[in-house]
C-alpha cells in the first residue's frame, strides 16, 4: 500500500493562505451586498413607477383638477433638485475619500451631503402644502407622490446621519466602508426617483 505525505506548511504559508481566503470572502461578501441593494432598489422603484402611472391615468378624468386650479410653480422644486444632485456628488466624493483613508475629507463631504439633503426635504415640505384641498383629485395624487418620496428621503437621511456619527467615532476607513457605500447607493435611488417625479409633476 502506497501512502502519500501531506506537505507541512510553514507559519508564513499558513498566514498567506488565510490572507487570500479572507480576501476572497471579502470580495464575495461585497458582491452579495451590492446585489442585495440592487434587487431592493429594483423592487422599490416599481412603487414609484406605479404612482407615475396613476398620475397619468387620472389626468384623463374630468374631476382631475378643479376649475381654475393651477399646478405648483417649478422654481422651488428646481432648487431642490439642484441641491439633491449636489448632495449625491458629495456622497460619491466622500466614498472615494474614505476608500483612500482620507477620513477628514470623507467627514466634511458627508456632512455637506446631509445639509443639502435637509434643504431638499424642507423645500419638499413646503411643496406638500403648496396646493389647497379644493384643487380636486390632482392634489391627492400630488401629495401622495411628494409625501411618499419625502418619507423615503427621511429614512435614508437618518441613515446618513448615523453614518456620520459612526464616522466621528473612527469606524470607517479603507478596509471598512460598506455602510457608507450602501447609504450612498440608497441616496442615488432617491435622486433617480425624484427626477422621475419632478418631470411628471412640474415639466410634462
Amino acid at each position: 500500500m502506497q501512502y502519500t505525505t501531506r506537505k507541512v506548511l510553514t507559519p508564513q504559508e499558513k498566514e498567506e493562505r488565510a490572507r487570500k481566503r479572507a480576501e476572497r470572502e471579502a470580495v464575495i461578501r461585497a458582491r452579495n451586498n451590492r446585489l442585495g441593494i440592487t434587487i431592493f432598489q429594483s423592487s422599490w422603484i416599481m412603487v414609484f413607477v406605479a404612482l407615475i402611472v396613476v398620475n397619468w391615468q387620472m389626468r384623463f378624468s374630468p374631476e382631475w383638477m378643479a376649475e381654475g386650479a393651477t399646478r405648483p410653480d417649478a422654481v422651488l422644486p428646481t432648487v431642490a433638485t439642484v441641491a439633491l444632485f449636489a448632495s449625491v456628488v458629495l456622497m460619491h466624493r466622500a466614498l472615494r475619500a474614505v476608500k483612500a483613508d482620507q477620513v477628514k475629507s470623507f467627514m466634511q463631504q458627508w456632512l455637506g451631503a446631509i445639509g443639502l439633503g435637509a434643504v431638499f426635504f424642507v423645500i419638499m415640505l413646503t411643496q406638500f402644502f403648496a396646493l389647497t384641498p379644493g384643487d380636486g383629485q390632482y392634489i391627492s395624487v400630488y401629495r401622495l407622490m411628494i409625501g411618499y418620496h419625502a418619507l423615503h428621503a427621511v429614512a435614508i437621511g437618518v441613515m446618513m446621519v448615523q453614518v456620520y456619527r459612526y464616522g466621528q467615532r473612527g469606524r470607517y476607513h479603507a478596509a471598512n466602508n460598506w455602510s457608507v457605500e450602501a447609504t450612498m447607493r440608497l441616496w442615488d435611488f432617491v435622486v433617480v426617483a425624484w427626477v422621475m417625479f419632478y418631470v411628471v409633476l412640474y415639466i410634462i
